[in-house]
């Protein structure tokens, strides 16, 4: 499980459709507003859903009401510590709109994703005052052999995550 194990998952975005920290502030202004919002994951065309992590993640949420994560903005090399109360995923090779228009931003409203986390808090956080360790990268299962070398080493800069072709990491 997330928590129980200690794994927690970093989703990479980036400020492309917004100013700089126009996406976690267009987020931080529906969290003020009604108490949590959707995030939505851009998954990129060759990666794979991780339907299994997914499961973990919603499993764990349902036991302990909420786990904590990380969003990555990679043009900003900033992180930010959230907390996810729900996680829906659309059927295998499908993509689903918006679960609450008036809980997401705007710009999702024009389309669909694989996955979607309503989150109730997003606080930036130093990366220097964080520790992790790479656990897996299950967006990738075909370049496993790749990423192997990483399982269980520190992750030692944001701009070293940012130089996996991924959207979503599991770390320790």
């Amino acid at each position: 499980m997330i928590e129980t194990m200690n794994k927690k998952i970093i989703l990479r975005f980036r400020d492309l459709i917004t100013e700089d920290d126009g996406t976690i502030n267009d987020h931080q202004v529906l969290i003020n507003r009604h108490g949590e919002v959707w995030w939505g994951w851009w998954m990129k065309q060759d990666e794979s859903p991780p339907y299994e992590l997914f499961k973990e993640m919603a499993d764990e949420i349902e036991k302990n009401n909420s786990i904590k994560s990380y969003l990555f903005n990679t043009g900003l090399s900033k992180i930010y510590e959230v907390v996810i109360t729900k996680v829906l995923v659309a059927p295998k090779h499908n993509k689903i709109n918006t679960p609450n228009p008036e809980t997401s931003p705007s710009y999702y409203h024009r389309g669909r994703y694989p996955a979607w986390f309503l989150i109730r808090r997003i606080d930036e956080k130093p990366f220097e005052s964080l520790k992790f360790t790479y656990n897996s990268f299950p967006t990738r299962p075909e370049k496993k052999e790749l990423y192997n070398e990483k399982i269980n080493q520190e992750v030692k800069s944001l701009e070293e995550l940012k130089g996996f072709d991924l959207t979503i990491w599991v770390v320790n």
